[in-house]
C-alpha cells in the first residue's frame, strides 16, 4: 500500500493527493510523474519549517534561560555585596522553561537532521 501524499496544484495551488488524476478544484489533469514531483517538493518544504521552527525553540529557550540565569546571578551578586545581606530573586521559572524549550527544539532540530 503505498502512502498518500499531498501536493499544491501547479494551476491553483490548493493542496491536492497525488493520488488524485485531476485536480478537485479547477480540474486541471494531473499525472503521476508532476504529483510525484511536486509532492516531494512539498516535503522538502515542509522539512525546512520544521527544521526553522526547532531552530527557534532553541533561541527563544536559550534566551529566556540566559535572562533567568543573569537576573538570578545579578541579584545574588548584589545582595552578596550589599550591607546587610540583601535580598535576591531566583528566577528557577525562566530557566525551566527556557530551558524545556531549548532541549525541545533541540531534540525535534537533532531529529530533523537525522531524517535527511
Amino acid at each position: 500500500m503505498s502512502q498518500v501524499r499531498v501536493f499544491q496544484c501547479p494551476s491553483c495551488k490548493e493542496f491536492i493527493a497525488t493520488d488524485a488524476k485531476t485536480c478537485r478544484f479547477c480540474s486541471t489533469p494531473i499525472t503521476v510523474e508532476v504529483a510525484q514531483t511536486q509532492a516531494r517538493i512539498q516535503e522538502e518544504e515542509n522539512r525546512l519549517y520544521r527544521r526553522k521552527k526547532y531552530a527557534r525553540h532553541m533561541l527563544r529557550g536559550g534566551g529566556l534561560a540566559a535572562l533567568g540565569l543573569a537576573i538570578t546571578i545579578g541579584t545574588v551578586a548584589m545582595a552578596s555585596v550589599s550591607e546587610g545581606g540583601g535580598h535576591y530573586v531566583v528566577t528557577y521559572g525562566l530557566i525551566f522553561v527556557g530551558g524545556g524549550n531549548f532541549l525541545y527544539g533541540l531534540v525535534g532540530w537533532l531529529g530533523e537532521l537525522r531524517k535527511t
